[in-house]
């Protein structure tokens, strides 16, 4: 449906290029491979520094964006601060939603420093709704993840909500955008 309305808009052919994840979307965007990216906060300020690249558009819920970190009912956290010394799962190393800011608001906010006070090093779980299954399933204690996708994984009956608690919802940040490479002529990227 997203090429369909972009081809009728531009008047002229679009194509959709899948990639595996921020990471591989930042390197299409900064090689000239695709004109458009919708990336995250980091992802995007990434690009920026490695391209000639701008920020297009985001969605009002963007501009306050959330993230959730979850426990297991059975791993003793009711709190953040019971995170010390518990196993912790982010998403991706690049996520802003599922690791970067999560960490900044441990570190910032209830002086928890991922590196030093789990048990272990945090596992990187690669994905929103990865941190939420192994939460679920008691592989870690707890995890951050976007909020949205937390409510979609309870929607869809992926994560038994009585397995799984909301201990704590970050203060609002903003994320993702639409950002295209600058060599887009202005008329196309309006």
């Amino acid at each position: 449906p997203m090429v369909a309305l972009l081809e009728a808009r531009l008047g002229a052919p679009v194509e959709y290029v899948p990639v595996t994840d921020y990471g591989a979307a930042v390197q299409a965007l900064v090689a000239g491979k695709v004109d458009f990216a919708w990336l995250g906060g980091f992802t995007h300020v990434q690009a920026r520094t490695m391209a000639d690249v701008v920020p297009l558009v985001m969605r009002d819920i963007d501009r306050e964006f959330h993230s959730v970190f979850i426990a297991n009912v059975d791993s003793g956290v009711a709190q953040i601060a019971d995170l010390k010394g518990k196993t912790f799962a982010f998403g991706s190393k690049s996520s802003t939603s599922g690791h970067l800011m999560p960490r900044h608001f441990l570190i910032q906010e209830h002086g928890i420093d991922p590196d030093r006070d789990f048990d272990g090093a945090p596992v990187y779980s690669g994905a929103h709704d990865a941190t939420a299954v192994m939460v679920a399933s008691g592989k870690v204690d707890a995890g951050a993840l976007n909020e949205q996708v937390w409510d979609r994984v309870l929607a869809e009956g992926t994560i038994d909500p009585a397995k799984v608690v909301v201990i704590w919802t970050t203060p609002a940040f903003v994320d993702y955008t639409w950002t295209a490479r600058a060599a887009v002529p202005e008329d196309t990227r309006a």
